[in-house]
C-alpha cells in the first residue's frame, strides 16, 4: 500500500466567457506553545483567484491572474450580506502586492501613489451574482499595480456565478472558517489532551 500524500489541494473553479474565477484556501502557521503545546501565529484565509482568457480565446491565462485574499471576517460579511445585497471589499496598496499573492515580497509604491485594489459583487438577473475585480486609483479603474514592465491582467475581470455555483461557494466559506481560524486544529489537540488527562485521573478545576 503506497504512502498517503501529505500535501493538498482544496480549490474549485468556476468558467465564464471572458474569465475564470477560482478559490483556494491558505491554511494557517502553528508555532509551539510552551513545551508541549501549540497556537496560531498567523490566521489562513481564503483567495480568489480571477484568471482572463488567452488573446487567442483558446483557454485561460493562468499567469496572469489577480488574487483577493480575505480574511476571516471578510469570508463572514460576505456570508451576512449575500445574496440579498451587493458587497465591495477594497484593499490598500501602499505596501506593495505581497499582502495578496502570497509572495514574500512585494512591489514597493513610489511616494504619493495609491493603488486600490477592489472586489465587487453584486446581485444580478435571475439569481445571478457579478463577481468583479479591478485596480483603481484615484477613482479611475482599469489600473495595474505599479512598476511592472507590462499590465498583468488587463482589469476589470467579472465572472457571472449562477445560484448553483454560489451555493457551492457558499458552502466553501462556511465550512472554510474552522480551518483558516485554526480552531478546529487547536480545538481537537486540546480535546485530546483533555480527554487523555481524564482518562490518567486528572482533570480541570476552575
Amino acid at each position: 500500500m503506497g504512502m498517503m500524500p501529505r500535501r493538498g489541494f482544496p480549490q474549485y473553479t468556476i468558467f465564464g466567457p471572458d474569465s475564470a474565477l477560482s478559490i483556494r484556501a491558505v491554511l494557517p502557521q502553528f508555532r509551539r506553545a510552551g513545551t508541549d503545546g501549540v497556537s496560531v501565529e498567523r490566521r489562513g484565509k481564503l483567495v480568489f483567484e480571477f484568471v482572463p482568457r488567452n488573446a487567442s480565446g483558446a483557454g485561460f491565462a493562468w499567469s496572469e491572474k489577480t488574487l483577493f485574499s480575505l480574511s476571516v471576517e471578510e469570508v463572514g460579511l460576505l456570508l451576512s450580506q449575500l445574496p440579498g445585497n451587493g458587497v465591495e471589499l477594497s484593499h490598500s496598496m501602499n505596501y506593495g502586492v505581497g499582502s495578496d499573492d502570497d509572495s514574500s515580497g512585494g512591489v514597493m509604491q513610489q511616494s504619493g501613489d495609491l493603488l486600490e485594489k477592489i472586489l465587487t459583487i453584486e446581485p444580478g438577473d435571475g439569481a445571478t451574482l457579478n463577481f468583479k475585480i479591478d485596480y483603481m486609483k484615484n477613482g479611475v479603474g482599469g489600473q495595474s499595480p505599479p512598476q511592472f514592465d507590462h499590465a498583468i491582467p488587463t482589469t476589470p475581470l467579472e465572472v457571472t456565478l449562477q445560484a448553483g455555483e454560489f451555493e457551492v461557494i457558499k458552502s466553501i466559506f462556511q465550512t472554510s472558517i474552522p480551518y483558516i481560524l485554526g480552531w478546529n486544529t487547536t480545538m481537537d489537540i486540546a480535546s485530546a489532551a483533555a480527554m487523555s488527562k481524564g482518562m490518567s485521573g486528572g482533570g480541570n478545576h476552575y
